[in-house]
Parts: C-alpha cells; sequence; structure tokens
C-alpha cells in the first residue's frame, strides 16, 4: 500500500505536536506511510479529494456536506463534543439590547465569523430569510471577524448590535461562542441573549474518499469508534477537539443534506 494523504488546513505546521502524534498513530494502524495535504482553507481540502490528493479529512460540516452531496467522501465518524453531536447556530445581542426578534432588525450592526462558517453566518442567513426577514433590510453593517470568539466579543463590546455564533446546551445550561479548545468555557446568558436560533448543525466530521480501499475505512473506523488501536483514538480526539466519536446515522445525513439547501 502506498502512502496516504491526510487533508488538513494550517494547524501550526511542524510545530503541531498533536497533528504529528495522529499521523504518526494513523500511520501506524494503517501500516503505511500518511502525508498531510495542507490547505489554505478548506474549500482547498474539498478540492483535494476532488482530485484525488487527499485519502481521508477532517471537515467542518458546510464542507462534509458538499462532499457528501457530490459523491467524493464518506463520513466515517462524528465528532462528539459537549455530550452531543450537533449544536446550534444563534443571533446574539446584548441582554440590555433592545432587539429581541427579527422584527427589530433594522439597519443592524452585525458580526459574521466567515462566508464558509455554517454556524456563523451561512446557516443563519438562510433561517432569517425563510423567516421572511429582508437582510438588506435588517443590516447595514456586515462584519466578518474569522471567529467565534471575535464575534462575541463585537456584541459584547458594543462593536455591532448582533452577531452570529455557535450555542451547545449542556446540563440545561446554554453556552455562546463555545469552542472545543480547553479552557473556553464561551458565555452565558449573563453576557448573551439570544434574538434567534436555527439547526440542528452536525458536529465535524472525519470522512474518508468514496473509492479509498475498504480496508483503509475499515482501519480508520476501528480506531476513531473503537478505540482500537487505543493510540489512534487518543490522538484523533486530541487533533479534533473532540471527547469522542460517533457513527454517523441517517439523522446526521438529514443535517448534511439540509446545509446543501442553505
Amino acid at each position: 500500500m502506498g502512502a496516504l494523504r491526510l487533508g488538513l488546513i494550517p494547524r501550526g505546521g511542524d510545530r503541531d505536536e498533536r497533528e504529528r502524534e495522529f499521523v504518526a498513530a494513523l500511520s501506524e494502524a494503517l501500516g503505511t506511510e500518511v502525508d498531510v495535504h495542507r490547505a489554505a482553507d478548506y474549500r482547498v481540502v474539498l478540492t483535494g479529494l476532488e482530485q484525488r490528493l487527499v485519502d481521508f479529512a477532517w471537515l467542518p460540516p458546510l464542507v462534509a456536506a458538499r462532499a457528501v452531496r457530490r459523491r467524493l467522501a464518506d463520513p466515517v465518524a462524528v465528532a462528539v463534543r459537549y455530550g452531543g453531536t450537533a449544536y446550534s447556530t444563534v443571533l446574539v445581542t446584548r441582554p440590555a439590547s433592545a432587539i429581541y426578534s427579527p422584527a427589530d432588525l433594522h439597519g443592524a450592526r452585525v458580526a459574521w465569523v466567515d462566508r464558509e462558517s455554517a454556524s456563523g453566518y451561512v446557516v443563519l442567513r438562510t433561517a432569517l430569510t425563510r423567516a421572511g426577514v429582508k437582510l438588506t433590510d435588517a443590516f447595514s453593517d456586515e462584519l466578518f471577524v474569522r471567529s467565534h470568539a471575535a464575534v462575541a466579543r463585537a456584541v459584547v463590546g458594543g462593536q455591532v448590535d448582533v452577531g452570529a455564533t455557535c450555542a451547545h446546551t449542556e446540563q440545561g445550561v446554554m453556552r455562546f461562542a463555545r469552542t472545543p479548545y480547553p479552557g473556553d468555557e464561551g458565555l452565558s446568558g449573563a453576557e448573551l441573549r439570544v434574538v434567534f436560533e436555527a439547526g440542528p448543525i452536525p458536529s465535524d466530521i472525519f470522512a474518508v474518499r468514496h473509492d479509498v480501499r475498504s480496508q483503509v475505512q475499515a482501519a480508520v473506523e476501528a480506531g476513531l469508534l473503537h478505540a482500537l488501536p487505543g493510540r489512534l483514538h487518543a490522538a484523533a480526539c486530541a487533533l479534533m477537539h473532540a471527547d469522542g466519536f460517533a457513527v454517523p446515522t441517517q439523522e446526521h445525513q438529514r443535517m448534511l443534506e439540509a446545509l446543501i439547501d442553505v
């Protein structure tokens, strides 16, 4: 078996110990060399799958949806974070704001993550449109701030009136702009208030190109889903900042298909 290629966006280069450990564990489990296909962004990873330059990849939901729809890759595992495999997108504002519903959006300043973010742009805009909101009237100034944390800071700091970010609910408490990175607990209802909510959105997907050898997919499934070997499972959790992995279900498939329609 020749070398296989893992599609990732840049994550710190050769100094990223989590990436190095995952590549080493994956190589060991597959019994072959694994190279990293570095891309400027996830769209380039998608192109890599299409051009057969990438054999498997870590994909965020919107790109995973495109890969599945175009039959470029098969979902092997979905990341489990905060006890679940899905989350919501919310439009948030400050607690004292006069904006309580989409009907109150008239020339508001809004912060988005980026145009390829499912929860920080795409899904929320589509849901607002379907709810009858005319986006050109609702928003007068749109900022793209590159991260969920930056969206939250822009809203809390008064730089914008509303912002789009992710939301997770755990033990009855909703957390906004919370990422899976260690130490990032996001914000709660004391700092931000929900104006509009949409979803659900599936967690990140680990996918294998559809025509890759079946034994490769089987080995990846064993490692991520069943911790066989444990080294690969631990390395995958560390790399994707996941608590574990679950088998993609028909419900995940429906969530991915819904993203394509946005």
